[in-house]
């Protein structure tokens, strides 16, 4: 089955037209890298794929179906995340979303304290179950909010720019976590990010987000310097080099 198909897919915000005619396929079980300039829409496709926006044209499947009907089944890092409410424990923390509520924290079950359990041992946090956020580095944190997303087992793993503001430890743990989590789990991932280096040989594809249109494919076939330079609208140079991509810009 395809995690998700587009054919002819048109997505607007009011009268503003932010992708025209996406046309892919992706099957389940892929880690795919979304890449894009600022603007490009990354954000905005990822709340179509869970049916927060509309589309206005075309035809959108998520897992066989239309995306409203599974939104259940997709777990979602947004991109904001400065919304922390810092006298919380990590433990209380994953609490407030156990039945997708994040007013507050819910009378838990016996069940809910198994599900929190089952996904703070998948993001190796059992130790930051007790300890107030105010104290906990910014890798740290984003651990609980992986944890957080896979409440309920998810299909579908949608993390929004989840490395911004990571230091390059915490940069390579977090993705080696989220690649072994999507091994173990059979997740499909879409994590979008400005930096690629780091993902080149992690991810199975790379979509390419930008001027209103997609390009998917391997990254060694999608990052090439004609590709980007055209997405981002400015002369970008790709190297190649002992089974590493490395991107930079010529500004």
């Amino acid at each position: 089955m395809n995690a998700v198909s587009c054919k002819e897919l048109q997505i607007r915000i009011g009268s503003k037209i932010i992708f025209d005619r996406l046309d892919f396929s992706i099957k389940e079980g892929q880690f795919v890298g979304v890449f894009g300039p600022n603007g490009a829409g990354k954000t905005t496709f990822f709340k179509c794929l869970f049916g927060n926006i509309p589309y206005s044209h075309g035809k959108l499947e998520v897992l066989g179906q239309s995306p409203i009907k599974i939104r259940g089944k997709i777990g979602y890092v947004p991109q904001q995340r400065d919304i922390f409410p810092l006298n919380l424990t990590g433990r209380a923390f994953i609490a407030t979303a156990i039945r997708g509520n994040r007013l507050g924290i819910p009378f838990l079950f016996r069940e809910d304290q198994k599900e929190i359990d089952r996904v703070l041992a998948l993001v190796d946090a059992k130790d930051l179950a007790q300890q107030p956020l105010t104290e906990l580095s910014g890798g740290q944190r984003q651990r609980l909010l992986l944890a957080q997303a896979l409440l309920g087992k998810p299909n579908i793993l949608i993390l929004d720019e989840p490395l911004n503001n990571i230091d390059p430890k915490w940069t390579q743990h977090i993705l080696n976590l989220i690649k072994h989590i999507q091994s173990q789990q059979k997740l499909t991932v879409f994590l979008s990010t400005h930096d690629l280096n780091p993902l080149v040989n992690i991810i199975d594809q790379v979509l390419c987000l930008g001027n209103k249109t997609a390009i998917l494919g391997k990254a060694k076939e999608v990052i090439t310097s004609e590709i980007l330079t055209d997405l981002y609208q400015t002369p970008m140079q790709v190297i190649k080099a002992e089974n590493r991509i490395f991107v930079t810009s010529f500004t």
